[in-house]
């Protein structure tokens, strides 16, 4: 088991003011944090999954030169198992588990999940590339 006791020292840091503020140890110092859950690929998969830890928010975009594609949005809880989770699509509140729109932003709330994953089941004439940013 990881030791999650710090000394209270350890966690004051200096702001750009040169005062004093609490600041995270980990994975959560800034934050904020980009990831990647598919490259450009023009082949079906899973892409890679994505450790949600204390992340709260996620939004991915969605873009590449295929002509056709279905993405489907999944979270794994303490099980592991890998399930649909709705998502909004930002342009007009639409919600979904999955998308076939290219050029697209998608809006998640992950709290209390495992992993996230954006699962590629068909993808035509080009790639698609998937890429986002998680909020603490």
């Amino acid at each position: 088991m990881a030791n999650t006791n710090f000394p209270l020292s350890d966690l004051l840091g200096l702001t750009k003011e040169g005062t004093r503020a609490l600041r995270f140890k980990g994975e959560i110092e800034s934050g904020i944090k980009d990831i990647t859950l598919q490259n450009p690929t023009t082949s079906t998969g899973n892409g890679t999954e994505f450790d949600v830890g204390a992340f709260r928010d996620l939004t991915i975009e969605i873009y590449g030169s295929s002509t056709n594609r279905t993405i489907v949005f999944e979270a794994a809880g303490p099980s592991g198992v890998f399930k649909p989770i709705p998502g909004f699509r930002t342009l007009d509140l639409e919600m979904a588990t999955q998308t076939t729109g290219n050029n697209e932003s998608w809006s998640f709330d992950i709290t209390g999940q495992k992993k996230f994953r954006a699962r590629i089941t068909a993808v035509v004439g080009g790639n698609v590339t998937i890429k986002g940013t998680a909020v603490a």
